[in-house]
């Protein structure tokens, strides 16, 4: 924690760190209390100013899904400081293997759908496919160019389609869903427009639903039901295999050349 006891006092008002959550090379996060308030703060690591992220763009998004009541509530951001503090949801990993797995699908189906039926604010940054181009850059005459050139060529194959690009959390792994009567989704700072099978595929993915479930998730999007194609989404999995492989590996590359960095 000492690290960040500089940056913390810009921090207006009572603030208190108290538990550290997660600690990577992007950034880290811990409990806290803010006026008062129990509430998350994320305070960035400098590899993050070198990845293809805006947190201005993180925050309009929160904003715009606000009254949805599905994220976490803004209190307080410094985007030159790299600090963002929203309120703490207490709640659970949420599980699809108990008596109520139905329900609760469905909810999340739900849900999700709502999210993408969200209008994206217009001038927010273009994450995903900034990323994406990110990336390719890293990797660019290194032995793992030819894995990003496969993944590219299957995402441009998946994309461009004639489905409607949505309002796309774009990283739905377990520790970014809660539930506490309902989901909630955490971690917001890839969103941006995407195709809405990425975020399907990454929960059918990262959950292991079997068709059954997917079929009660499909219930609640209540959407085009060509979406939850199994062989379509096997296909975006497949690209989010690539994806995950490659943000590992790019990540891995900022931190080498942040250690060659003179101090």
């Amino acid at each position: 924690m000492a690290q960040f006891s500089e940056k913390i006092k810009s921090i207006p008002g009572e603030f208190s760190l108290d538990q550290i959550l997660s600690s990577g090379t992007i950034a880290q996060v811990f409990l806290c209390t803010f006026n008062n308030v129990r509430a998350v703060t994320r305070i960035d690591c400098p590899a993050a100013s070198k990845l293809s992220i805006d947190r201005d763009s993180e925050v309009k998004i929160l904003n715009s899904i606000k009254n949805l009541e599905l994220a976490p509530k803004v209190l307080y951001q410094d985007e030159p400081a790299g600090i963002l503090i929203w309120e703490f949801i207490p709640g659970i990993k949420p599980l699809f293997n108990s008596g109520n797995k139905e329900h609760c699908l469905k909810s999340l189906g739900r849900e999700l759908s709502l999210i993408h039926n969200t209008s994206i604010p217009d001038d927010c940054s273009d994450i995903f496919s900034n990323s994406m181009e990110l990336y390719g850059h890293l990797l660019q005459d290194t032995v793992y160019e030819a894995l990003y050139k496969k993944a590219s060529s299957l995402f441009k194959e998946l994309y461009f389609d004639e489905t409607p690009k949505v309002l796309s959390h774009n990283d739905l792994n377990q520790d970014n869903l809660l539930w506490k009567n309902k989901f909630y989704f955490l971690d917001w700072e890839y969103a941006s427009l995407n195709h809405p099978c990425f975020d399907l595929a990454s929960l059918v993915n990262t959950y292991k639903l079997d068709p059954s479930q997917i079929h009660d998730l499909s219930i609640g999007y209540g959407g085009d039901q060509e979406l939850f194609a199994m062989e379509r989404l096997k296909d975006w999995i497949e690209f989010i295999h690539y994806l995950d492989e490659i943000w590992k590996i790019s990540v891995n590359i900022i931190s080498e050349q942040l250690s060659d960095e003179p101090d």
